[in-house]
């Protein structure tokens, strides 16, 4: 049986729902959500977000 990373889970997790947030944001106001933002909203920080987005990479 495979261990499961949880960090791998964890990154999955905030990628899915920031590219979520993105796709609402650009339908409402036309540009791309702030990193900032995404943070804020899925109560986490910055620097998460951005290992999440490299981590797809």
């Amino acid at each position: 049986m495979k261990t499961v990373d949880h960090s791998d889970t964890i990154y999955q997790v905030i990628r899915e729902r920031a590219t979520l947030l993105n796709r609402k944001h650009q339908q409402e106001e036309g540009t791309s959500i702030r990193i900032h933002d995404i943070a804020q909203e899925l109560h986490c920080t910055d620097e998460l977000v951005l290992e999440s987005l490299e981590f797809a990479a």
